[in-house]
């Protein structure tokens, strides 16, 4: 007789949504504990988590009073290179832990170190971008300096000596820089002034050692030989004229001198006649014009005047001969002993002016050829010397070139840091005067209205999937251990066997009340457990600024500053 179906058979319907239902149910406490302990650690730690509060001070960076085409600044422009120079020394350890200690910051730190590198995480420099200023060249520019504290009030504190460091160190800093940017142009300066004082120096040395040689004096080294050249050739005419002027006046002396003997031969009343003195007068105006004619034309006015006076003098000549044949014969001739000294006869030298005239002429031409003939060797020597500085001048050149081209190179060298030198001494003077680039705080910190993190909602959010996520697990888990037969099939499929009769759960009172103990045993273990939970999230929460950072997103906290 077949057994009729019971109320566990009702359920034997195999897998699906009832089947799904039926397993939470009969897991149902299972499920509930894992998700408590998961959803009580999430909202605890919501709970316990310390707030962060950001708090920002605003920095405007004003361009300087003086426009840069007036005076050129010698600090380094660039903003965000300069905020970082800035942040490298104000942010070092010392006056972080200053400023740690005026406040109270981080106490339960270890170290000065970890004290220091946690501060500084917490530090914020952000530099603003605005889309108006953007392709201006003179804009000015806005910086942030943020900080994240547990307490309002320190935040807004220490943002504001922040912001107070960053103006007191941008101002020493850009005197500092002016002021070395002065001295490092002075000694520059200085360097290339004794460099320039030693190449003028040696071009000094160079130029009087080579005098006359030098490029420049070329010129007038052409101009001094051209005038040399034709001193020479005044003196050699000069020379010419002297000799042929002696040599006639040696000629004229010698047929004086003939004409005498002559007359006189016995060496009696030794005399010159006028006729003599008019002949000898002649030979020489013939040697003049021949003289004359070989540099001049017949129609010179000297030519002209020297064959007059030839003429005349020819007619004179002609009349004194006559005449002194007439006195010759008319008058007798005396007998006169020759005067004899020791032997040897004895002539009185003629009493003639034209004679002595000409050995005074004589004597002057010796001596104007001989200051001639010394005035050529001495023109001749200069001559050589000034040929010498013409052919050294383009060596001297090409030397003189080496000094004076690295001597230009040192006096523009020179030129150029004097005027930098001078720009810079304007600038220190205008930092001096705090008339530079300047950071001035045009938004002081002040007490921040919301918390910045962390995002409480979120956590909550986080915890409650956790918990379901944790619940479904442990669902899975225990089915997956437990292999006890829950449906008729399950055995049908599994065993080789014909299923007889399905017999359901018998539960007596004792049963009853053993299930009571034990539920109330759970929930009393669940709950203390639970008190567990709440405690450890409490303990890991309290102050712990390092998950809170890692619950609070950059960007949150920048929305957070923002506000």
């Amino acid at each position: 007789m077949p057994t009729p179906p019971t109320a566990y058979d009702d359920t034997a319907k195999g897998p699906g949504l009832a089947g799904l239902l039926e397993i939470v149910r009969r897991r149902g406490a299972l499920a509930v504990l894992p998700f408590l302990f998961v959803l009580t650690a999430a909202v605890s730690l919501a709970v316990f988590l310390p707030s962060l509060w950001t708090s920002r001070a605003v920095v405007l960076v004003d361009r300087q009073a003086i426009p840069e085409r007036f005076v050129t600044s010698t600090v380094q422009a660039d903003i965000e290179a300069r905020l970082l120079t800035l942040s490298h020394e104000i942010l070092t350890g010392d006056r972080l832990s200053q400023i740690a200690r005026k406040y109270g910051l981080y106490r339960n730190a270890r170290s000065t170190e970890e004290l220091v590198d946690r501060m500084r995480k917490d530090i914020r420099i952000e530099l603003v971008d605005d889309p108006k200023n953007r392709g201006r060249e003179n804009r000015s520019f806005l910086f942030t300096v943020s900080y994240v504290a547990t307490n309002p009030m320190v935040a807004a504190d220490v943002a504001n000596t922040l912001a107070s460091l960053y103006i007191e160190e941008n101002g020493r800093l850009r005197g500092q820089q002016a002021a070395s940017a002065s001295e490092f142009l002075e000694g520059q300066l200085r360097e290339v002034r004794e460099r320039l004082q030693t190449q003028e120096r040696a071009i000094t040395a160079y130029k009087e050692k080579n005098l006359g040689e030098l490029p420049e004096q070329k010129e007038v080294n052409l101009r001094t030989l051209e005038r040399l050249q034709q001193q020479l050739q005044i003196a050699n005419d000069t020379n010419r004229r002297a000799s042929e002027r002696r040599q006639m006046l040696t000629n004229a002396l010698g047929e004086i001198d003939t004409a005498v003997n002559m007359t006189t031969p016995s060496g009696t009343g030794l005399s010159v006649t006028p006729a003599d003195t008019a002949a000898a007068r002649l030979n020489l105006l013939r040697q003049e014009l021949a003289m004359a004619q070989t540099r001049f034309s017949d129609k010179y006015p000297d030519v002209v005047q020297l064959k007059e006076q030839i003429r005349v003098l020819e007619q004179k000549v002609e009349a004194e001969k006559q005449a002194q044949i007439a006195a010759q014969n008319a008058a007798p001739k005396p007998a006169a002993a020759p005067n004899r000294r020791n032997g040897r006869e004895l002539r009185t030298p003629p009493e003639n002016a034209y004679v002595q005239s000409l050995m005074t002429q004589l004597d002057q031409s010796i001596v104007e050829a001989k200051t001639s003939a010394e005035q050529i060797n001495a023109i001749n020597g200069q001559l050589a010397v000034y040929t010498r500085r013409l052919e050294n001048t383009p060596k001297r050149e090409q030397e003189l070139a080496l000094l004076t081209r690295d001597y230009d190179a040192t006096r523009d060298l020179f030129k150029s840091l004097l005027a930098k030198r001078g720009e810079a001494d304007m600038a220190t003077e205008l930092e001096q005067r705090q008339k530079g680039e300047q950071f001035r705080v045009i938004e002081p910190a002040r007490l921040p209205e919301r918390p910045t993190g962390p995002s409480r909602f979120r956590l909550l959010l986080i915890g409650l999937a956790l918990a379901i996520g944790a619940s479904g697990a442990a669902i899975v888990i225990a089915e997956q251990v437990d292999t006890s037969f829950r449906r008729i099939d399950e055995v049908r499929s599994t065993l080789p066997l014909a299923v007889l009769s399905a017999i359901p759960r018998i539960t007596t009172e004792r049963d009853r009340l053993r299930s009571l103990r034990h539920r109330r045993l759970a929930t009393a273990a669940a709950a203390f457990g639970l008190f567990i939970v709440a405690g450890a999230s409490f303990v890991i929460a309290r102050n712990n600024h390092g998950l809170v950072a890692v619950l609070t997103s950059s960007s949150a906290q920048t929305a957070a500053s923002g506000r």
